[in-house]
């Protein structure tokens, strides 16, 4: 009896991260221009951190592995650049792309920062 791969929810959610991140890379390349070896050479780690995030917002674990980032040194990159004013986070939760789990959406795009700051929540006072 041959096993079946087309129904293996393992495997596709592979394939679904690789997707997602492959996504990112396209994002972050059509933005500056240049190829992810390109930007490797051109910018350390924690430039390339917050360039890409002028061209794609999403979440720190997802960003981290499309760019081939340690998540701890991405943690300390977006502390950094918080504190500098220069990268907002989502005030809300979405579902990460990479891992299915709760996560706040990143940003050094200042055209996101509003939306990204701003509840969809209705107050009632």
């Amino acid at each position: 009896m041959k096993n079946n791969h087309k129904n293996n929810p393992n495997k596709r959610q592979r394939k679904d991260k690789v997707s997602v991140l492959k996504y990112i890379k396209a994002r972050v390349e059509n933005g500056t221009g240049l190829v992810l070896s390109e930007l490797k050479k051109e910018y350390n780690e924690e430039q390339l951190f917050f360039i890409a995030l002028k061209y794609i917002t999403t979440t720190k674990k997802a960003l981290c592995k499309a760019l081939d980032i340690p998540v701890e040194a991405g943690c300390r990159y977006k502390r950094k650049y918080e504190k500098q004013g220069l990268l907002v986070e989502s005030i809300e939760d979405i579902v990460c792309p990479y891992t299915m789990h709760p996560a706040k959406r990143l940003s050094t795009n200042p055209d996101e920062f509003d939306d990204l700051t701003h509840t969809n929540q209705l107050t009632l006072f």
